[in-house]
């Protein structure tokens, strides 16, 4: 027997040998992070590629024992085609609005689906390799070797982008996980905890150097760029997005909760009635100066904005109240209709240069005295996250 046809012979004995392999590495392969696998910690890796490799092997070897460019134009438009229908037909399903999923013998279809799809596509990628070196002289043997070591490209394609991702998505070290960044916004320093809410912009556009404290990879940059917290960073933003992050618990609200972050932390705890509760949805510190305002809709005052304002129909209502704003003039709030209510916003220069916005909603007869109250506990817990000198 040839050696050419021992290979071939070893090649389908693997596929037959790792089918009955397949649905339990497929669970393995669901369930668990792929990094893991990777950094050592699973043995099922090797299982992994093995029942790729021998799922994939009739579709990628139908590809590469095509004999001519005809043969292989041919078998790729009708397998393709094919191929093509079926994860169009899938998409059309996902699509439906009503379309519910079909548990793990979906997720299963899928998994096959999708390496026989990508064996196949890789084969007639190897095979239009193979025809034009063998067309400018590659002998044989040499393009028979190219096309069983192709096979192995079948699982890299599928694994290492997933394995990529998994290893972006890892949590951040200990170190980073408790860590306190010290912030600075214009001249008002602040001492914020690492986990989940906050937000740190560096540019003056929140398209660059932002940093996403509930995102893994963004959370380990920034403490890449801090050293864990031990460096000072200057920002241009902060921002505290609480209608995003309502069911993380942050640092702050451990026990003992200091007295500052009592009615965060009480939001937080009853994240259904938020609106009961006198804090905003969402709070920003900024340098006026540094950072595109229009990005999340706030301005340098508000109560400037409610005296340039044109009565429009359709506009937004402002709203002022007797209290005064640290630059001594009337708390104002621009309320836009929501619903049966108003979702009402404030800017207005804070502390030590720097501003403050916030949101929140309110009815529409009580938003000058509930806004009040909100003004108080987002300064209170501003004030809180404030270096103390």
């Amino acid at each position: 027997m040839s050696r050419a046809r021992c290979v071939v012979l070893n090649l389908v004995n693997t596929s037959f040998g790792c089918a009955r392999e397949i649905l339990r590495s497929l669970y393995d392969t669901l369930t668990k992070p792929i990094y893991e696998r990777f950094a050592g910690q699973d043995k099922h890796l090797v299982s992994e590629v093995q029942w790729i490799v021998g799922l994939g092997l009739i579709p990628y070897a139908i590809a590469v024992l095509m004999p001519s460019w005809r043969w292989l134009l041919a078998v790729t438009l009708i397998i393709g085609g094919a191929l093509a229908a079926i994860w169009i037909q899938d998409w059309v399903v996902r699509s439906d609005p009503g379309y519910r999923g079909g548990g793990f013998g979906e997720a299963l279809g899928l998994a096959f689906g999708y390496v026989i799809t990508t064996a196949f596509a890789t084969g007639v990628g190897i095979r239009a390799i193979t025809l034009i070196l063998a067309s400018r002289g590659l002998r044989l043997r040499h393009v028979f070797t190219i096309c069983v070591a192709g096979i192995a490209l079948v699982p890299a394609i599928i694994i290492v982008p997933s394995a990529w991702h998994e290893w972006q998505m890892q949590p951040p070290s200990e170190a980073c996980s408790n860590a306190t960044f010290h912030v600075k916004v214009a001249n008002a320093e602040f001492v914020i905890p690492s986990p989940p809410v906050f937000i740190v912009y560096l540019a003056n556009t929140s398209s660059r150097n932002a940093y996403y404290f509930f995102s893994n990879p963004s959370l380990r940059a920034f403490c890449g760029l801090s050293d864990n917290g031990k460096q000072s960073v200057t920002a241009t933003n902060i921002s505290l997005r609480f209608d995003r992050f309502r069911n993380s618990a942050p640092t702050i609200c451990a026990s003992p909760i200091p007295d500052w972050a009592k009615t965060h932390c009480a939001a937080h705890a009853k994240p259904s009635d938020i609106d009961s509760i006198d804090f905003p949805l969402q709070i920003y510190v900024f340098a006026p100066e540094d950072f595109a305002l229009g990005e999340f809709g706030a301005s340098r005052s508000t109560y400037d904005d409610s005296l340039h304002a044109r009565p429009r129909s359709n506009g937004p209502v402002f709203i002022t109240s007797q209290t005064l704003t640290p630059d001594q003039h009337p708390l104002t709030f621009e309320c836009n209709a929501n619903g049966t209510g108003y979702w009402c916003k404030t800017s207005y220069p804070w502390s030590n240069g720097a501003s403050l916005n916030y949101a929140f909603r309110s009815g529409r007869d009580d938003v000058a005295i509930r806004g009040v109250r909100i003004d108080v506990e987002a300064r209170k817990f501003l004030s809180g996250l404030k270096a103390q000198h």
